[in-house]
């Protein structure tokens, strides 16, 4: 149960959640998407209470990274494109770049078009959440939820991506679990 909670998180501003396990973190955001409804109180996204929003149109506006990152069976470029199928090629490599993960997939023969198993079995940890990231990235969501999406990159990957967003995404209200 989460109780009096307030803050605001701005376009063109990095907002932390940061507490110990079990403290209700990725519960808070998840209420942001709306994967549960509050029961009580509000929650604004632009003004507007999101039980008012069409669930589509909201989370159309959310590029979601979960702790543990998600790939489906395709292509990286397939995966990439999933919640924006009219990504284009410049926007796939950008955002690749910006979340770490055009090394390594430059270092695929096939590049963009390397073939990625069910749930990413064929790839590290570290390169599905890059991935997961690069995926979200090529939305250019008006929000970005990371829930705990950093956490199995290595120190030099994880510091190295935290200055690309920050140079990079400017504009958009960005949300950081940790």
């Amino acid at each position: 149960v989460l109780n009096n909670i307030s803050f605001t998180a701005k376009p063109g501003e990095t907002t932390a959640i940061i507490g110990s396990t079990g403290s209700g973190k990725s519960t808070l955001i998840n209420l942001i998407p709306r994967f549960y409804d509050i029961s009580k109180g509000e929650l604004l996204v632009d003004g507007i209470d999101i039980r008012e929003s069409n669930q589509k149109d909201l989370r159309g506006k959310i590029g979601y990274v979960p702790q543990k990152g998600v790939l489906f069976s395709g292509t990286i470029e397939s995966n990439l494109k999933y919640g924006y199928p009219n990504a284009t090629e410049d926007n796939l490599v950008k955002s690749s770049e910006i979340a770490q993960a055009l090394e390594f997939i430059e270092t695929k023969p096939d590049r963009f078009n390397t073939e990625i198993s069910q749930g990413g079995t064929n790839v590290s940890g570290g390169q599905k959440q890059r991935l997961s990231i690069a995926r979200a990235l090529v939305k250019k969501p008006e929000i970005y939820i990371f829930d705990d999406s950093f956490s199995a990159l290595d120190f030099k990957t994880d510091a190295a991506l935290r200055k690309s967003l920050k140079k990079n995404i400017n504009d958009a209200t960005m949300i950081i679990v940790a």
